[in-house]
């Protein structure tokens, strides 16, 4: 399927540089980031098995996970803190799915990212086969939306 990329997320789009820049994340993190960090590593492990090696989609949406995200958000956890500053208007974002996110806030992408997430995982056993979901857009889409927080805490 050809995905629409947005240049400033290209280099991201690679699953190697991806996990490369969860590494560096991790190691600036601390304490309860840690989990969210490695929990979003392992949802763009099974979402690029979908998107790039043709894994079913039936085969993994029971494996993707959300509950370090709501464990931290239960909790009261400022997803802001994971860096403070807006995400920035890259030029290459404009015109894109992703063009409404410059100026919003780190918290408001990652919400959005486990939202995508968690109805994936309500909805797909369900609706597997209804024509009107765009399973694999979905898939990209929520990947698209990683990269772009891989690129917003790398600053």
């Amino acid at each position: 399927m050809d995905v629409s990329i947005p240049t400033v997320l290209k280099a991201l789009s690679s699953a190697g540089t991806a996990m490369k820049e969860f590494g560096a994340w991790k190691a600036r993190a601390r304490g309860d980031e840690r989990a969210l960090i490695a929990e979003l590593k392992d949802n763009l492990h099974y979402l690029d098995l979908v998107a790039e090696d043709g894994v079913l989609l039936r085969e993994v949406v029971g494996k993707l996970s959300v509950a370090e995200y709501k464990k931290l958000a239960n909790r009261g956890f400022n997803f802001d803190t994971i860096k403070k500053k807006p995400i920035e208007n890259y030029p290459s974002l404009a015109e894109t799915d992703l063009a409404a996110w410059p100026g919003k806030h780190t918290g408001e992408l990652i919400e959005s990212i486990y939202d995508k997430i968690n109805e994936l995982k309500i909805k797909f056993p369900y609706v597997e086969n209804n024509k009107h979901y765009r399973w694999n857009a979905r898939v990209n889409n929520i990947r698209k939306r990683i990269w772009l927080l891989l690129r917003h805490v790398r600053g």
